[in-house]
């Protein structure tokens, strides 16, 4: 596709100002002509304007017309310059050069706190998810991945001088996509979340935005969750969001889409609910030698603290005003000072919020993982979204790492862009001696190197018990102070200042220490892992104290591992997201914030070009105009362009002269030609691919007429077996009409013949009675009567449910229902226990008595014919042999025992019926009649009660042949003959 169109050199017209889309195409550019077109392009309402591959976007902070479906669907599979610049251009750009090239990509959006880099993100992933339409599990898949935005933002975002919804936490989120371009999955890193946060703000700052949307929640009544002022950590708010109880809806809609369980949801609202009541907590030493150290403020709010962690009000209290250690075996206990005590609280709440955070992200994983796909055979395209540049009038520790983590994404650009470029052209044997640029690698080798780079002395001084602020800007002083990149204070003030690529920043070091320690005490850890709810005992699991043996053999010291610190995990973090972005081809979103005030229609050159300058984007200007942005290898580009010059069958070996006569013959100007790659211009790979397009155009004019080949054909022999079926459908109505005559005409003579008899007195002959249909028999007879057979044919023979003497066994019963089994146990002892043969598939149903209930298992048989409860391990060669196997063994985890044989059904006489007669033959049901009767005179004669029933069918059943047994009645229980009362030394708890 053809360039831009660039200016003419000595034109009266060189251009019109604000139409070019991208400034690459500028024959002469600086700072003024950049920021002018910028300006002239936002004034009307073009917020988004190409810089060769870069994307710049410019902060409307108001709500245009931009993001429609219509406007997305234009955004579909084009050429770059087929559209105007949008941010749906780079997600479609992004999309297929993964799906054509196979190769992972990744968009890295960056620029000031307030330059819009989260909505930024939010619309790219929106437009990827959109061209990747799955459909069912597909679709549910997209959904969630779309909904794990706004839940994020309302724990991790925040309200603050520059930015009304400012990312108080870095986010890497990988989507996951087959080779077919289909999502899969995803997958989501969190990086430095702004703790401190949470106890303490900035003037005119907000704390999280969940802290205040859960006041919306239908249960805060319950949750203690009245009036937000009443609870210090968001009574300072700078204002609070109007609209609420909407927020709150929102987010409670994204937690329910993205899959959240209401008992995860519930106990995530309780953890909230803690960390703002800890906030009430305060206290005051009694005695001037603080001996002791008790609540300044009522008990009742350290007991609706202590319900709402789900601990105890004295363990809660023990644990803030009271370290207690043991050395050498001994119990040392030590009274917290009112600050000290303070400090203890404010780090459980953070310890709380922090680790709230980090499970909802792992959870949100695992909810959108891949499943049993293997991850190596997946793309990817990774969206970074992390917390902008940042200088306030007092700079911490955040701050630090904040702008440390610019640096390090601006190397990322500068490597991507300018030192990629240059080793490229020198191993490439290319001329680049035209590309320069600042680099800050430098300020990064002094704050990452080892052992004297900045976060490796913090680390250092955050081991020393002793260590303060003031030793540690020392160190910094006489390890770092002839670095050009650091400048120490001249005053005894603990600050020092840093020279980053965007400006000097001068940072304060009260409280690096003990944020990059971020310490939590061991009774702190031990309560809440005691604690009653779930969530709170899981997030807490993984903190148990290790246990360290002293000197003295027996004794022990309760030591608490060595966990990394703040520093070093952001430090290895960030070392791990530029390791998976190296990985990528990047494409890159600079974000750019017109004003400082957040207002709409406001320009101001002078802070936005501070912008511009800092970020480079007059040097990456320079270089995407004179640079070669393309570099394909000789075979990747023989196989995309090869067909313009040796056509569509051609298997040309790719060398230097072959892509050189593709070059050749497709008209483009300007490229190079290294030792292994061709080095083409970004807007030189359009002109080859709109090149390429005759040849795509041909191809679809080739299938039309195959195409429509087919269709004629299959057209023509539709039509062909059309006529037959019209040629047999005919046939088919004549030798219908045929019949028909031929059968009125008899019908009239046997109406003839009738007619006569009646006159001649005799009576009309009348047609023989039709046999009546037997009855359709039901699905669940059918069941039942084949489930007889089964048991006729296979279980019988081998004696399945019977003892030696071929006599069922006591627990043994026949084709009833589950109701039917429950209503026999539910009188009856724990672990009674009975085997039933199922109704509606071949196999048994082990049923027992458990406290308040009753539990079923499924008696399944393998190939080998042995028996197994489903579930359960076991196996054994016959049905009694598991039943007794089960007697002496627990079923589960419960210890679930079989106990006592469940006999047969008692009736309203007080005798047992039995229930397993409809599985005996005729010839068994004849020697059961006869063995009846003779137990029957044998009763009579003995003045006993009758035997057992013996029922043939179950009542209402479909008979299954033979006539019903005679009635065979067991003896009452506790009556003559009949089996000795059970004896228990205590009856089992129900």
């Amino acid at each position: 596709m053809a360039a831009p169109p660039r200016p003419s050199k000595g034109g009266n017209k060189p251009w019109i100002k604000g139409d070019v889309d991208d400034l690459a195409s500028l024959a002469h550019l600086d700072d003024a002509i950049l920021l002018e077109e910028l300006q002239v392009r936002y004034q009307a309402d073009k917020i988004y304007t190409y810089v060769g591959d870069i994307l710049v976007a410019v902060n409307p902070f108001k709500d245009l017309p931009l993001y429609s479906n219509d406007i997305q669907f234009k955004y579909h599979d084009i050429p770059k310059s087929a559209a105007p610049p949008h941010i749906f251009a780079l997600a479609d750009q992004a999309y297929h050069a993964m799906v054509r090239n196979g190769h992972s990509q990744c968009a890295v959006i960056s620029g000031e706190s307030g330059a819009g880099k989260t909505e930024s993100a939010k619309y790219l992933m929106r437009h990827i998810i959109s061209l990747c339409p799955s459909g069912g599990e597909g679709a549910q898949l997209e959904r969630r991945i779309i909904e794990v935005n706004p839940m994020l933002e309302a724990f991790g975002n925040a309200a603050t001088l520059m930015n009304h919804n400012s990312s108080r936490f870095g986010k890497y989120t990988e989507l996951l996509f087959d080779k077919a371009g289909h999502v899969v999955g995803a997958q989501i890193s969190e990086y430095l979340l702004e703790k401190s946060r949470v106890v303490r703000q900035n003037m005119g700052e907000n704390n999280f935005h969940v802290l205040y949307y859960v006041f919306a929640s239908p249960n805060a009544a319950d949750l203690g969750l009245t009036d937000y002022r009443a609870f210090p950590y968001v009574a300072a708010c700078a204002n609070f969001p109007r609209d609420n109880k909407q927020r709150y809806q929102e987010m409670v809609s994204a937690i329910q889409t993205i899959g959240f369980s209401q008992l995860e949801q519930s106990n995530i609202h309780q953890v909230l609910a803690a960390v703002l009541h800890l906030s009430n907590i305060t206290f005051d030493s009694i005695y001037s030698g603080s001996e002791t150290l008790e609540m300044s403020n009522s008990k009742q709010v350290l007991e609706t603290t202590a319900r709402v962690v789900g601990v105890t009000a004295d363990a809660m209290k023990e644990a803030m005003v009271a370290v207690n250690t043991v050395t050498r075996g001994e119990k040392i206990r030590r009274i917290n000072t009112p600050e000290k005590a303070m400090d203890t609280r404010d780090a459980m709440s953070k310890a709380l919020y922090g680790r709230l955070f980090s499970w909802i992200v792992g959870q949100i994983n695992q909810l959108l993982a891949v499943g049993s796909r293997t991850t190596s055979d997946l793309l990817e395209i990774g969206v970074l979204d992390i917390f902008g540049f940042e200088h306030f009038d007092t700079n911490g520790f955040e701050q630090l790492c904040i702008n440390i983590a610019n640096e390090q994404l601006q190397s990322f650009f500068n490597q991507h862009i300018f030192k990629q470029e240059l080793e490229e052209y020198a191993r490439e044997g290319i001329d680049g001696s035209n590309i320069t640029f600042e680099d800050n690698q430098p300020l990064l080798d002094m704050c990452f190197a080892k052992p004297i780079g900045l976060f490796a002395l913090l680390d250092e001084e955050s081991r020393f018990p002793r260590a303060s602020d003031e030793t540690l800007v020392a160190k910094f002083k006489d390890q770092l102070g002839t670095n050009p990149n650091y400048q120490p204070e001249r005053t005894s003030a603990p600050c020092f200042t840093i020279n980053h690529y965007a400006g000097n920043i001068k940072y304060t070091s009260h409280g690096f220490l003990a944020r990059n320690r971020d310490e939590l005490s061991d009774d702190v850890i031990q309560i809440c892992r005691a604690s009653n709810n779930e969530l709170i005992r899981r997030l807490f699991t993984d903190d148990a104290p290790a246990q360290a043996t002293g000197r003295g053999g027996n004794a022990h010291n309760t030591v608490r591992q060595r966990s990394a610190t703040v520093g070093a995990q952001f430090v290895a973090s960030l070392m791990v997201l530029m390791d998976k972005m190296m990985q990528c081809m990047a494409h890159f979103v600079r974000c750019i914030k017109p004003n400082t005030q957040q207002a709409a229609n406001k320009f101001v050159g002078d802070f936005v070009n501070r912008q511009l300058r800092y970020t480079g984007m007059l040097e990456t200007t320079r270089i995407r105009r004179e640079g070669y942005s393309f570099r394909p290898l000789f075979a990747d580009f023989m196989t995309r362009f090869g067909i313009l010059a040796y056509g569509p069958l051609s298997r040309t070996a790719a060398s230097a002269e072959t892509c050189r006569k593709v070059l050749q013959m497709s008209g483009v100007q300007g490229w190079l030609v290294g030792k292994t790659k061709v080095f083409l211009k970004y807007w030189q790979v359009e002109q080859l691919d709109k090149a390429i397009k005759r040849f795509h155009d041909g191809a679809a004019v080739l299938q039309k007429v195959a195409k429509g080949f087919a269709a004629r054909r299959y057209r023509a022999n539709m039509r062909a077996k059309m006529a037959q079926y019209t040629q047999q459908s005919a046939a088919f109505f004549d030798e219908t009409r045929r019949n028909g005559d031929r059968y009125a005409n008899k019908v009239a003579a046997n109406n003839a013949e009738d007619m006569r008899r009646h006159a001649s007195g005799v009576a009309p002959r009348r047609p023989a009675k039709a046999t009546p249909p037997k009855p359709k028999r039901s699905e669940k007879e059918l069941k039942r009567e084949a489930s007889i057979m089964w048991w006729q044919e296979k279980e019988e023979p081998i004696g399945a449910g019977k003892d030696v003497f071929g006599n069922f066994m006591p627990w043994f019963h026949g084709l009833i229902s589950r109701g039917e089994a429950e209503e026999l146990l539910k009188p009856r002892y724990i672990g009674c226990f009975l085997v039933r043969v199922s109704e509606n598939r071949f196999g048994y149903t082990l049923s027992y008595r458990v406290s308040n209930r009753c539990r079923h298992y499924m008696v399944e048989q393998d190939t080998q014919h042995r028996y197994a409860l489903v579930g359960v391990a076991k196996v054994c060669q016959s049905l009694n042999e598991l039943i007794e196997w089960f007697q002496r063994n627990p079923i589960n985890e419960d210890g679930d025992v079989l106990r006592e044989a469940c006999g047969q059904k008692v009736g309203d006489d007080g005798f047992e019926e039995c229930d397993y007669g409809e599985l005996l033959t005729p010839g068994q049901l004849k020697a059961a009649r006869d063995r009846a009767i003779a137990q029957a005179q044998a009763s009579a004669a003995a003045s006993g009660p009758p035997p057992p029933v013996v029922r043939a069918t179950k009542p209402g059943a479909a008979p299954s042949g033979g006539g019903p047994p005679p009635v065979v009645r067991a003896n009452k229980p506790g009556g003559s003959g009949g089996p000795p009362p059970i004896v228990r030394g205590n009856k089992p708890r129900m």
